[in-house]
């Protein structure tokens, strides 16, 4: 198996963890792969989806998504269906496939507010992705739309044929592949306000509280001001009383979540954790760190680890 770089393939490992545990709830006895790094043979995870496919049919890859609602705490996850709404989850997934360097991606066409194409396709002109990890890719996609609380949820062909209503599974008997699917869901926008009955909590920490529970997402003043109920000059001016600034109190949380995450030896790898700490790219997150605490990340886990 080609090496490869530390962290590139942790989307892989997740989802590993994943079919496991998909397989289990459904019965199915087909020997999973495991690994304590973030590193997965492609080859491996192509023979366990394979075989599955080809034992059992489709049903059986796409209700391996179901099981992410029952995992363990999964970072990665977290940060997926932190999202507002469907827009927020497609920008961020599209986000993670950047970090995670796989060998395919998803494609994303809105047609409407609510309606997307997605079509899972080879990056680079490589050689395109087998049936069985398409259906799981997009029945995953179609999994966290839920798990972001948005309703009428529909997977769909091109051509109108259901894979996914109402809750269930459904096959609409191809055999030529998956191509593109509509995905189709009536949007429930979140909007957490920050509120803290406590007088002796002051706004600086409960808006970096509130920074701290979703990193990923792309702050702006305006957006903290709303969830706090106040107007973007006024949060301006209270940050600068405070002797804080706006990216400031943003750097502080993303380091906050990192450094978190560090603390723990067996953890997730440092690309993970660059993506769920709300980081540009993995050089940003190893740049941004190093300035601001005096070390890499690589030696922070090192001393600090547990």
């Amino acid at each position: 198996m080609a090496q490869r770089i530390e962290g590139q393939d942790f989307a892989s490992a997740a989802m590993m963890r994943l079919v496991a545990m998909g397989l289990a709830r459904q019965g199915i006895s087909i020997p999973v792969p495991t690994s304590p790094t973030a590193h997965v043979s492609l080859a491996d995870k192509r023979a366990v989806l394979g075989a599955v496919l080809a034992c059992h049919g489709p049903l059986a890859i796409l209700s391996i998504a179901d099981a992410a609602c029952a995992m363990a705490p999964e970072p990665v996850v977290q940060a997926l269906t932190n999202a507002r709404d469907i827009p927020d989850l497609m920008e961020r997934w599209h986000r993670l496939e950047r970090f995670s360097h796989g060998r395919h991606r998803v494609e994303i066409e809105q047609l409407s507010p609510h309606r997307f194409r997605l079509t899972h396709r080879a990056r680079d002109h490589g050689p395109p992705p087998s049936m069985a990890e398409s259906l799981l890719v997009l029945g995953l996609l179609t999994i966290l739309t839920e798990m972001t609380g948005s309703t009428d949820v529909t997977m769909k062909t091109d051509a109108g044929a259901v894979w996914r209503s109402e809750g269930k599974w459904h096959d609409p008997g191809t055999s030529q592949g998956v191509g593109s699917v509509v995905l189709t869901a009536a949007s429930a926008s979140r909007t957490v306000e920050v509120h803290d009955n406590n007088p002796e909590t002051d706004l600086v920490s409960r808006l970096r509280g509130r920074l701290v529970a979703d990193p990923v997402r792309r702050w702006t003043v305006a957006s903290l001001a709303a969830e706090a109920g106040a107007a973007p000059r006024t949060l301006q001016r209270r940050l600068t009383e405070g002797s804080a600034s706006f990216s400031r109190l943003v750097t502080d949380a993303r380091i906050e979540v990192a450094a978190t995450h560090l603390c723990k030896s067996n953890g997730p790898a440092l690309a993970e954790i660059a993506f769920i700490a709300g980081f540009a790219d993995q050089a940003h997150f190893a740049r941004t760190f190093s300035r601001t605490v005096g070390t890499t990340p690589s030696s922070y886990r090192a001393d600090f680890g547990q």
